[in-house]
């Protein structure tokens, strides 16, 4: 059974990663800090929060031991902390300060490897905190990173969706084996199973092939699948996909074994976490409960406690057993989650009949707003393309008439795999549509307003659909205000639309300006950004064509507008 047992709100952001040590819970956020907690009682630990990074926090790990944690951030650096005095050991910087999205020790602790928005992984001896080696890995931002339980092997995956194996002790620039499709649209996490294989030495070896060595991989992405794949390193290289795992219904941001291997956790942007048997495919639970999407997830090393973060600023700590699966109960029943036992509620669920978490009833799609569109996009796993939409202000409508022309040519997605899944998700939309025409005055006015110039369009909308605007903000979910001091606090309505946030920062825009790459960020954010060296895009990792920066009055106006009227 799984029971959830403590909810953690610090967190004044998207929670972004969670990671435990034998007696420590860690968690990093978009508000730039890192908190610490005791497991058990799960208060925070008094050197409590971890303040150091600049920009927020995508990712933190835990040494072997447990001694050390490492963080990792857009600002380009890694920090070391003590994990029982909080205290900053050091701070390991990207030879080309670009920002880093994931990081991860070696089984031994030896090595500390860091992925990077532009591509490079980036290993670093963990005890001289000497730089071993900067490896030229992708084309794309590297999401993925993680080292077989050997230590003599690591592997990446890119926003691109390949994935490549390299050698894990000595960064040699040389990729042993290259998998041209591991996920569409991307992958978002890999971790190795810690038993299975050559992994547990009580493996037999097959007399056939006594040099034969492999490993299980789990890997997740925008495609919603989760993967399994055998991972053979001696003799040859080489990557058999062993099965799909269907059950989510968006982007799979995660995953994670346990240590004895037995299960394996994900975490969607469909807001559920899935627990599954790795050797069968059979899931276990499906844990619900969290109202935007799950970020992370993350075993406790006894394995009693799996802990998922999420966008909505929170950590859940659910008690795991063998045996019941969690059904959620409805808002207002209980606080607590109902437990069914699976033979009671239906058949065990394989991996070929997993089913898809019940959503909620959406509107007629000429009624979405062009946020609801965004919400839609981020669904689907195509948050990249989000900014294009809202520049170009799509609608439901406007989305409606959309084509592989007009995606590739007006809207400038070159990829063909997103213009055919943006294509393909419309075209379910539309089959699935009830014809309900409720709000269809409010329809009327967005298709009208849609064939004006973008900013008679928003005064148009502001000043005569005052709904339509209330809708835009009910349809994010909660978001941080400026900061004070080190740690932003949350907004007072909690309902932020999230084009008044800088993506550099996630905290409302006072000064809104929009630079060379087409994005609108905080004025001091982005000159900072610039300040520091970065010649890049924060948002595309593309080269800034110059360094101009244009104010983007209308937003302003806007934001203004939002927080005049509370």
């Amino acid at each position: 059974m799984a029971t959830l047992e403590h909810t953690i709100a610090s967190h004044a952001s998207d929670v972004n990663w969670v990671t435990f040590s034998s007696t420590v819970l860690a968690s990093c956020s978009g508000d730039k800090t890192v908190r610490l907690w005791e497991m058990g009682t799960w208060a925070e630990l008094p050197c409590s929060p971890l303040l150091g990074h600049s920009y927020p926090v995508h990712c933190c790990c835990f040494s072997s031991f447990g001694t050390q944690l490492a963080t990792c951030s857009t600002d380009g650096t890694i920090n070391l902390w003590g994990s029982k005095s909080g205290q900053r050991l050091t701070t390991l910087a990207h030879p080309r300060n670009n920002g880093m999205r994931t990081v991860s020790f070696s089984p031994d602790s030896n090595v500390l490897v860091a992925g990077s928005v532009d591509g490079t992984l980036v290993l670093w001896d963990a005890y001289t905190k000497e730089m071993l080696s900067v490896i030229e890995a992708h084309d794309t931002s590297i999401c993925a990173c993680a080292f077989t339980p050997d230590g003599n092997f690591l592997l990446s995956g890119s926003m691109e969706g390949n994935m490549k194996l390299w050698d894990g002790r000595y960064g040699n620039n040389k990729c042993l084996y290259y998998l041209a499709e591991g996920h569409d649209l991307g992958v978002t996490c890999c971790v190795f199973s810690p038993t299975f294989g050559s992994a547990n030495p009580d493996n037999p070896i097959p007399e056939t092939q006594p040099r034969m060595q492999y490993f299980m991989l789990a890997s997740c992405g925008a495609d919603m699948l989760v993967k399994l794949w055998d991972v053979h390193v001696s003799p040859g290289y080489e990557m058999r996909l062993r099965v799909n795992l269907q059950g989510h219904s968006a982007t799979v941001n995660a995953c994670a074994f346990t240590p004895d291997g037995k299960r394996l956790a994900s975490g969607s942007v469909d807001r559920a976490a899935i627990v599954w048997n790795p050797l069968t495919g059979e899931k276990l639970y499906m844990l619900t409960g969290h109202p935007r999407c799950v970020t992370t997830v993350a075993f406790s090393l006894d394995g009693m406690y799996l802990a998922t973060g999420c966008m909505d600023r929170t950590v859940r700590i659910w008690r795991l057993a063998d045996g019941p699966a969690v059904i959620p109960v409805q808002d207002g029943a209980s606080k607590t989650e109902k437990l069914v036992d699976v033979q009671d509620a239906a058949a065990p669920i394989t991996a070929q009949e997993t089913t898809e978490p019940p959503q909620p009833k959406r509107k007629p799609l000429s009624d979405w707003s062009v946020e609801e569109v965004c919400d839609w996009l981020r669904e689907k796993g195509l948050e990249q393309n989000i900014e294009t939409f809202r520049e170009n202000e799509i609608d439901g409508n406007e989305l409606k008439q959309l084509t592989n022309e007009t995606l590739s040519k007006d809207l400038g997605i070159a990829a063909l795999g997103q213009r055919n899944k943006i294509l393909r998700g419309i075209k379910s939309l539309q089959e699935s549509e009830s014809s309900s025409t409720s709000g269809q005055a409010q329809a009327n006015l967005v298709a009208l307003a849609s064939a004006l110039p973008p900013q008679l369009m928003q005064n148009l909308v502001s000043t005569f659909a005052p709904s339509l605007m209330a809708n835009m903000a009910q349809s994010t979910g909660p978001t941080v205000t400026t900061s004070k001091g080190a740690t932003p606090q949350a907004a007072s309505d909690d309902k932020v639309p999230d084009e008044y946030l800088c993506p550099i920062t996630r905290e409302i825009m006072v000064d809104p300006v929009i630079a060379s790459d087409g994005y609108t960020y905080e004025r001091k954010s982005i000159e900072s950004w610039l300040q520091k060296g970065k010649m890049t895009s924060p948002m595309t990792n593309a080269l800034l064509p110059n360094m101009n920066l244009t104010p983007n009055r209308m937003l302003k106006m806007l934001i203004q507008r939002h927080f005049g009227g509370q």
